[in-house]
């Protein structure tokens, strides 16, 4: 029973993780000036961590992290109000994949 606990964690902390993702393409496209290109940088990084785990090299992600997390925190700088929740879901997976807790199974 507690494995699907932890399933269904797991799987609403990716589709956040991924409302994050989202909505940073969606600042990318429609801000201007430093929130563009924080939310670029951002996008980018945690993109690039995201695939390398999805080709299944965690040790590349975990390289790629701190990069990812510089990122978010740019992001999360910017950002005003309730928006400030997507990137600290972000931040905290980023953490998660530098400290070892996000592996690729298979």
């Amino acid at each position: 029973m507690l494995t699907i606990i932890f399933y269904v964690i797991a799987i609403f902390s990716g589709i956040a993780v991924g409302m994050g993702t989202l909505f940073s393409i969606g600042q990318s496209m429609l801000s201007t000036g430093w929130t563009r290109a924080a939310h670029l940088f951002g996008l980018v990084s945690m993109l690039a961590v995201m695939w390398f785990l999805l080709e299944r090299e965690p040790g590349v992600a975990r390289l790629l992290s701190p990069v990812a997390l510089a990122g978010c925190v740019c992001v999360f700088l910017v950002e005003r109000g309730w928006y400030k929740i997507l990137p600290i879901l972000q931040i905290v997976f980023v953490l998660l994949v530098f400290f070892g807790f996000v592996f690729t199974v298979g």
